[in-house]
């Protein structure tokens, strides 16, 4: 055995440690900095910011929390890109005096790395009141991936240009009206993942059918669509995500009709949940009749509270008189679950 063990981490080039440094929150790889000498400045090359959760308790932890962050982009090479960005954040604003203001702070983060080339962002925002998106967010072209939650697009926001954005997570988000959140789709034509749960409208306009019916998302091949916790007036056109192979739909009677459900040509998994299967059955079959290839289904029941039950869930069965053809050819997995 050799008398001293040999470090391996000090033979690793700066490239490297920035990017094991990269997988840690960044008040955990600026403390680094009392490791050694070499490691005093290593933290301002880290291609990331992941500024975790953070609760906003009151006026001075906010002061803190934005000269920390502030203190971090100041020190940063500016030559260098930021790929990374993450930040939830909560706060009341009762807490907060004026001038200061949370959101005015983290756009202007959100702007800073933007300018830098971002290609990754996680931006929620954990308060009441649906806070506006940071708009620079919505011409990033270098953006890859998009998580955002608990925010809002205001009405007639300017055009969306994501060119390079292939996954797309909404959650807890307001837009004006449908429309809205449809450009907001349009401006993503690379998307292969989209993922939307509880999507607010301030309006209750729907589209028709022939106003989207062209408007499809071609490189789309995973999606996950929350329709039944849309405005029931929304009519979400389904042919926007006609080409994925694995798709999650919660759906309802109440709010889809045959006529906007388009053949899934190429998906091979589903998961269908709904509120009823008793109520909602000739959608189920509607549904797979549109999938020609499917291998996987799993049929997810919600059981409503008791005060949103449906008495005549019962009355409304009827027997199909039609086995869709994925149940004789293609189909090897269906499972059913109440929830």
């Amino acid at each position: 055995m050799a008398e001293e063990e040999e470090d391996i981490i000090s033979t690793l080039p700066d490239v490297i440690l920035c990017h094991i440094l990269s997988f840690l929150e960044t008040k955990r790889y600026v403390a680094t900095t009392i490791l050694s000498k070499r490691w005093n400045n290593l933290w301002r090359s880290v291609p990331a910011m992941d500024l975790g959760y953070t609760e906003l308790t009151d006026q001075n932890a906010y002061i803190r929390f934005s000269h920390f962050v502030y203190s971090v982009l100041l020190s940063r090479d500016p030559t260098l890109p930021i790929k990374n960005f993450q930040l939830s954040f909560t706060y009341n604003g009762y807490q907060i005096l004026s001038p200061h203001s949370p959101m005015d702070s983290v756009t202007k983060w959100v702007n800073y790395v933007v300018q830098r080339g971002v290609q990754y962002i996680d931006l929620s925002a954990g308060i009441s009141g649906f806070p506006e998106l940071p708009i620079s967010i919505l011409t990033c072209s270098t953006l890859v991936d998009l998580k955002i939650a608990c925010l809002s697009l205001e009405v007639g926001f300017s055009p969306v240009t994501l060119p390079s954005l292939k996954t797309l997570s909404l959650e807890s988000i307001w837009f004006g009206e449908l429309r809205d959140f449809m450009l907001f789709l349009a401006g993503s034509p690379l998307l292969e993942d989209l993922f939307t749960l509880d999507i607010s409208f301030a309006s209750d306009e729907s589209l028709t059918c022939d106003e989207w019916k062209s408007f499809c998302l071609s490189n789309l091949t995973k999606a996950h669509i929350d329709c039944f916790r849309f405005d029931i007036t929304c009519r979400f056109p389904l042919k926007a995500v006609y080409n994925v192979s694995s798709l999650y739909l919660e759906i309802d009677q109440v709010n889809c009709h045959n006529d906007l459900i388009p053949t899934f040509h190429n998906l091979t998994q589903l998961e269908f949940d709904c509120c009823s299967l008793h109520y909602n059955w000739k959608l189920v079959v509607e549904v797979l009749k549109h999938c020609p290839k499917l291998q996987s289904l799993r049929l997810i029941e919600v059981v409503l509270n008791e005060r949103f039950s449906r008495n005549n869930d019962n009355e409304n069965w009827v027997d199909p008189d039609f086995v869709p053809n994925a149940f004789h050819y293609t189909l090897g997995l269906a499972l059913f679950q109440v929830s």
